[in-house]
């Protein structure tokens, strides 16, 4: 006996040392005070020590709310609450009671973790799962100790009515005390004021309820009570209420009734039996409400729920009408900005096709000039996009290599030279006089100078004065400035212009996605840009702050831009040279005789066909040095039939050059894999041909 009692009090100070000992102390306290309660009410009043059974579900409440450790607080409350009881039980009965009940709440707790149970009684499977262990899981702890009060001599009523009275104590207690603690320890949204004041009036009615009924000696009342005032204070409560509430209430109607019992009851009725019909009382409804409760919950989810997703609902249809009215504006911006570079080709085309023979050299090549200016105008247009979808998409990366300065600038240059002279601006331009290398991406950091100063050209009024400068500032960073005496910018959008879409109310605005643009790709190359402006009519200054400079050697200085708007070339173009044999393959029968004719008059040897097979058989007979192949063909796409030419004719040395509207890396990525040495974007103009047949030729394989 010593030793257990050393083993027991070493495993007391190990489990203190290894857990928390505030709950420990806890439980113990209140398993040990509510025994003694109980003690209490059996020597004072004489009634069953089993009536009353308060410890059973709190030490549920325990185990469930803090874990299988909570078994030894529990053993040592009823190991001490017993020895230390007047009754002087036999120590074989404390022992088994010792055992029995904290091994009937470590069953019961494990039943409703394994069973999911929350704590609430907001689901009607919680109710009906804490019911289920509530009628059964208290068989253990009376079978227990009926079997050791049978066994010691100590039993004072039939064995069945020993353990009937305290199996219906250990119910009641856990379908009172249980839910009490679970839903008032589980955490729930705040209570409004209408809710609290309900709940107040409903408790008060209550504990009128149980004192007219429990409390008063009137037969007619009580029973008027019992079935009418009682059972309608009780639906009010579990139809409107939280389940917090409908515990108290049930915690009230169960003890608020024993003790009006145990101080009023008829002397005509034993105690006991008074206790026990209480007891089976409160037994036979809380199931009722705990149901009730349940589906009412449930049913006021359901309902929450569904008000919620009908405000996702509406607040979706809210957003898609304000993105349906958002893309009818952009699609209708977008057909107006698509049209606007179209016209003046079209007119071109028909002021050549009206008057051919009346118009001299200098009148057809200004129209073609012109067509050429805005046909570019609407590549770019559509590159915007492209790349604004791809970035938005993180299908975009860079290519940064090591990258000179001034070839960027004068290709931008070149670019926005036609849209300043159409609109008589004066650019002025000023580089470092050394070359600058820069780890960039050069097509990028080029369409940043273009966006920059297309902008600037485009909200400036005729004749207006546009600055490009660009400087070395500091050891590593580059920094480039478009400053224009245009329209200006007014304060509250200068952090506005840099978003998707964002135009002004200019009729020249566009779509608003060239700054936009800008600014992603300043930011993937790991730089900054800002906008500067005094307000309306002032003028604007556009900033950019790029890192990865390099300066390794003096070069010529920027030759000056003539005042007429002209930018004259920094560095003379090379002119593509040697003949060539070539292929043009496109289904598109028209854009295919355009392009032959075009590479005839560059004096080249030229040669179309409209579908794939055309154009194997066509090499079969007679081998040109380069191919133009369309993508998309009626028959077998570009793609199977530059693996058929490779396979056939390998790099003999082949010039296969892609032509299709896909331009994005993939695609390029794509073609690549089957074979082709070139990638082009529709539209291809002579220029973009020429520049790809001037490179060298493949090494034979």
């Amino acid at each position: 006996m010593q030793t257990m009692v050393t083993r027991l009090y070493q495993t007391f100070l190990q489990t203190l040392r290894q857990q928390q000992i505030i709950p420990f102390l806890l439980v113990f306290l209140a398993v040990l005070a509510v025994i003694k309660v109980n003690q209490f009410i059996f020597f004072t009043f004489n009634t069953s020590p089993a009536v009353i059974l308060m410890p059973v579900g709190i030490g549920l409440a325990a185990v469930y709310l803090g874990g299988y450790r909570m078994w030894l607080p529990l053993a040592c409350a009823w190991f001490f609450a017993l020895l230390s009881s007047s009754s002087n039980p036999s120590i074989f009965f404390v022992i088994s009671a010792t055992f029995a009940y904290p091994l009937q709440a470590v069953i019961g707790g494990y039943v409703l973790r394994r069973f999911n149970f929350l704590g609430t009684l907001e689901r009607t499977r919680c109710a009906l799962i804490l019911i289920a262990v509530a009628l059964f899981v208290p068989v253990i702890a009376p079978s227990v100790t009926t079997l050791a009060l049978w066994l010691a001599g100590s039993l004072s009523a039939p064995a069945w009515v020993t353990w009937s009275r305290a199996w219906a104590g250990g119910v009641m207690s856990i379908m009172v005390f249980t839910p009490l603690i679970t839903t008032w320890y589980t955490r729930r949204a705040r209570k409004t004021t209408k809710e609290i004041l309900e709940s107040v009036a409903a408790l008060a009615a209550l504990t009128l309820a149980v004192y007219l009924t429990f409390w008063t000696t009137l037969p007619q009342l009580n029973t008027f009570v019992v079935l009418y005032g009682l059972f309608a204070v009780l639906f009010w409560i579990g139809l409107r209420l939280h389940p917090r509430i409908v515990a108290i209430a049930l915690f009230m109607t169960a003890f608020g009734g024993m003790a009006g019992s145990i101080i009023a009851h008829p002397a005509a009725i034993p105690l006991n039996q008074q206790l026990l019909a209480d007891e089976l009382f409160i037994i036979l409804i809380a199931p009722i409400f705990f149901i009730l409760t349940a589906l009412v919950e449930e049913r006021r989810v359901v309902a929450h729920e569904a008000e919620t997703r009908a405000q996702q609902l509406e607040e979706a249809n809210r957003r898609l009408s304000l993105e349906d009215q958002a893309k009818n504006e952009f699609l209708a911006t977008l057909a107006h900005e698509l049209r606007n570079p179209l016209a003046p080709v079209v007119s071109s085309l028909e002021l050549m096709k009206i008057k051919a023979e009346e118009l001299n050299r200098l009148d057809l090549m200004q129209l073609v000039e012109t067509a050429n200016t805005h046909n570019a105008t609407l590549t770019h247009l559509l590159d915007d996009l492209l790349d604004i979808s791809r970035i938005s998409q993180k299908k975009f990366k860079l290519q940064k290599q090591n990258a000179e300065l001034r070839p960027i600038v004068e290709r931008a240059l070149r670019t926005v030279d036609s849209l300043c002279k159409s609109r008589n601006h004066i650019l002025s331009v000023s580089i470092p006089k050394e070359n600058v290398y820069l780890e960039a991406d050069p097509l990028r950091l080029e369409q940043i100078l273009i966006n920059l100063l297309t902008n600037a050209a485009k909200y400036t009024d005729v004749g207006g004065h546009i600055e490009l400068a660009i400087t070395c500032e500091g050891e590593r960073n580059l920094r480039i400035s478009v400053k224009d005496n245009g329209n200006g910018i007014e304060p509250h959008m200068l952090g506005k212009i840099f978003e998707s879409f964002v135009q002004s109310n200019d009729s020249n605005a566009g779509l608003g996605i060239g700054l936009s643009l800008t600014r992603r790709l300043v930011g993937l190359h790991g730089g900054k840009v800002w906008a500067e402006s005094q307000g309306l009519g002032k003028g604007s200054e556009f900033i950019v702050v790029l890192p990865g400079v390099r300066r390794p050697q003096p070069a010529p200085a920027l030759p000056a831009v003539e005042r007429d708007g002209k930018v004259r070339p920094l560095t003379k173009r090379k002119k593509a040279g040697g003949q060539r044999s070539v292929l043009v393959v496109d289904d598109n029968k028209a854009a295919a005789d355009g392009l032959k004719k075009l590479l005839e008059h560059s004096g080249h040897s030229t040669a179309v066909v409209y579908d794939g097979m055309s154009a194997i058989e066509r090499m079969r007979i007679e081998e040109a040095d380069a191919v133009l192949l369309d993508i998309g063909l009626p028959d077998i796409d570009g793609y199977a039939v530059a693996r058929r030419l490779r396979k056939e004719h390998g790099y003999n040395p082949l010039v296969l050059i892609a032509v299709t509207g896909y331009g994005q890396d993939e695609d390029k990525a794509k073609a690549r894999d089957a074979g082709f040495n070139h990638h082009l974007t529709k539209p291809v103009g002579i220029a973009d041909v020429e520049a790809v047949l001037a490179k060298p030729r493949p090494a034979k394989k």
